[in-house]
Parts: C-alpha cells; structure tokens; sequence
C-alpha cells in the first residue's frame, strides 16, 4: 500500500473514497493511483468487502428484531424506574431499610427506658435506727434510690410529767 512513488497511498483518503466523499479531482486522482496500484486495490476490495458484509450482517438482525415487543419493553423498564424513584412507590423500596432501622430504634427505646429511667413508684424506705425513750421516740429512715435520711420523733403527751423528761 505505501507505493513510494504515489503520493495516493492513504488510507484515510481510501476511506473518504470509499464512502463517496471524494469529488472532482481528488476522486479521479484516486481512481487513476487505483489503476496502476495493486496493493492499493487490494486494499479497497478488502475495505469494501468488510463494509459489505457488515451492512448485510446489520440488515438482517433488524429484520429479526420485533421492534413492537422491544419497544414494550423498553417503556416498561422506564415506568418501573420512575415509580421506583418517585411518590408512594418509590416508598415502598426504602422500607426493607427502614422498617428494620425503626422497629430496632423501638427496641433500643424501650430497653433503655425500661433499665435506666427512674422509676415513678415510691420505694420503700429502710429503717436505719431506732431509739424509744419513756418520753419519745425517734426513727432514722434512709431512701434507697437517694440516700436521703429522714428523722422521725414522736413525742408522747402522757409522759411530760414524768421526772425524767426533759
């Protein structure tokens, strides 16, 4: 193809002639280098058989295709892309994500509040010590949650007069 003594032996111009690009003088400069080149020609035949080969192959398969069918299918895909990433029915996707998510929040809520949150019963309170004299009496309470003391004293109205008393 590289004739050395033609400027003519391009492959890029052998395509243009080919596809029907070339007019005027560049084509019949081409058409006459084709008549002396055989490499040139051998080329082109080649070029020219693969084009051909290659326009029958893609003729029949879009023969074959049920453009119909394929044009369903193709609509379909769309809508059901578009559903999926919009309204109510791009909702419905998410939900294997976070339906999960929310009902272990719920757990971890209700764990937490059920171990740690203080609770709103009043506890017992414990008797820490007890002292009973003849004229009172004194208790010493401690709560548990925050031990708090509590002093309780009685006294007993009977009693004042006794020598004890004070």
């Amino acid at each position: 193809m590289n004739d050395p003594h033609s400027s003519a032996c391009d492959e890029i111009l052998l395509g243009r002639y080919l596809d029907g690009d070339l007019v005027g003088a560049e084509k019949e400069q081409i058409e006459a280098h084709l008549g002396m080149c055989r490499q040139c020609r051998r080329h082109v035949a080649a070029m020219d058989a693969f084009s051909r080969n290659f326009r029958d192959r893609v003729q029949q398969v879009t023969e074959s295709v049920d453009y119909v069918t394929l044009e369903k299918q193709v609509l379909n895909k769309a809508l059901r892309q578009y559903r999926s990433q919009s309204g109510f029915w791009g909702f419905i996707p998410a939900l294997k994500y976070t339906l999960p998510a929310a009902v272990t929040l719920g757990m971890l809520i209700f764990f937490a509040y059920s171990h740690y949150m203080v609770d709103p019963r009043p506890a017992p309170s414990a008797i820490i010590n007890s002292f009973t004299g003849s004229i009172s009496s004194v208790m010493i309470f401690e709560t548990p949650e925050r031990r708090e003391t509590i002093l309780w004293y009685q006294e007993d109205q009977t009693l004042e007069s006794e020598p004890d008393a004070v």
